[in-house]
């Protein structure tokens, strides 16, 4: 699938070969757009012509919808595509300065070196500004470093921000695009700036307008969901649950979260309110499986920080628990597995104090294998005995009894994205 696994896989020549194409080929694009002229990138902040906004705002919805249109078809991989980590206030004050250096010398790094080329003067005073600029940033960084890192929101998007699938966010954007165009439009012709470019629309526009409306809702509309991502890799990750290798048994369960460290644990309850409320295990997060897609986002960054992470999804029997596996797995969230028999076979092993005292009593079985199998004195959530494996020290004689009684399923692998990348 692409992109490729590792971008080593073309080779040092074969990659300095792509690397130059690239470069030629967005030198050529930037002088054929007309973005060595600074009268043109500085026209745009002066409503003189919008070629810089129209090009730019192009190049993004087109890569958009292909990106995108690739990864609902299934040809591509989002997960290991890098995306720069954002950093939301030290990038709106380096946003703000390069408007700002751009207004004055009329230029971008990127169109200052194609100018460079062509002897323009005024592109190379740019380009040696901007060496001194870089020069004098790596001997202050230190004054600012903990600005300069701060609000790190991580890999975050738009559709984790909104809480939308990416189809919908490509649908929005073409639309805000189209929006701006016909703003600068208005604008330009409306003020009529001495040496401004007024617009005369071409005919083949509006044609060209409702194609780009029709593909971007085309992504919208084909956008998969988290059952047809499963079907698409059901080949690879069904046998595991038929196998049973990602369900683990409560003793298991057990001997993890109070011996193996540093390896955190991160119990999932998936049941509803009730009865989450009646019983539940000490520190385990409570996300209803209607919201479970939601919270991906979130779990795979704890993934990312925390590569020696478990995931333990737990529900009353194992139905829930094996339906959230798989939303899981499709939205490819590493190191996730079943507690085995549910929290029904939880209480069978670890409950017999709570069992004796009366705080919890063994109901009859009803037939229904995703129902909690015993009655409680009181929804005392996670405060019964047995809830909690790591609150009493005399748990580690229940450990040193239970850790030869059960096969060990639980296997760390590292995070499947991309280590770094991106340009900067």
């Amino acid at each position: 699938m692409f992109p490729l696994a590792s971008i080593t896989a073309l080779g040092k020549v074969g990659l300095a070969i792509v690397e130059i194409l690239i470069g030629i080929g967005f030198a050529v694009g930037l002088e054929v757009s007309g973005f060595s002229d600074s009268f043109v990138l500085t026209g745009q902040f002066y409503f003189r012509n919008g070629r810089v906004i129209k090009a730019m705002f192009t190049a993004i919805v087109v890569s958009m919808v292909l990106v995108f249109g690739s990864v609902a078809l299934g040809i591509l991989d989002y997960d290991v595509i890098w995306v720069d980590p954002t950093h939301l206030w030290p990038g709106v004050v380096g946003a703000a300065l390069m408007g700002i250096g751009i207004i004055i010398g009329g230029y971008c790094p990127g169109t200052s070196l194609v100018s460079s080329t062509a002897l323009k003067k005024d592109a190379w005073f740019f380009v040696l500004g901007g060496l001194v600029g870089t020069f004098l940033f790596s001997e202050t960084e230190k004054l600012f470093h903990y600005f300069y890192n701060s609000s790190d929101y991580g890999r975050v998007t738009l559709m984790d921000v909104f809480h939308l699938n990416a189809g919908a966010v490509v649908f929005i954007m073409v639309v805000m695009a189209l929006v701006v165009f016909w703003l600068n439009e208005w604008a330009v012709n409306k003020l009529k700036r001495e040496d401004s470019q007024p617009y005369a629309t071409p005919r083949w526009a509006a044609a060209a307008t409702v194609v780009v409306l029709l593909v971007a809702a085309g992504v919208w509309a084909i956008w998969p969901t988290w059952q047809q991502r499963w079907n698409q890799v059901a080949a690879k990750q069904a046998p595991l649950l038929e196998q049973r290798q990602v369900q683990v048994s409560p003793e298991e369960l057990a001997t993890t979260l109070n011996k193996t460290k540093p390896l955190q644990t991160v119990i999932i309850d998936v049941r509803d309110d009730y009865d989450y409320n009646l019983f539940h295990l000490r520190w385990s997060r409570h996300i209803p499986l209607n919201a479970l897609e939601s919270a991906v986002p979130e779990l795979k960054a704890i993934a990312k920080e925390t590569p020696a992470t478990v995931f333990m999804i737990v529900s009353d029997g194992e139905a829930q628990a094996t339906e959230a596996w798989k939303i899981l797995a499709a939205y490819k969230v590493p190191n996730i597995y079943i507690l085995d028999g549910g929290l029904n076979k939880w209480i069978e092993v670890f409950g017999e104090e709570d069992l004796a005292e009366g705080k919890i009593m063994e109901a009859k079985a009803a037939g229904d294998q995703e129902a909690l199998d015993y009655y409680f004195e009181a929804a005392l959530g996670a405060r019964y005995r047995s809830a909690d494996m790591l609150a009493d020290p005399d748990n580690d004689e229940i450990i040193e009894k239970i850790q030869d009684k059960f096969e060990p399923k639980i296997k760390i692998k590292g995070p499947s994205g991309p280590a770094g990348g991106g340009c900067g």
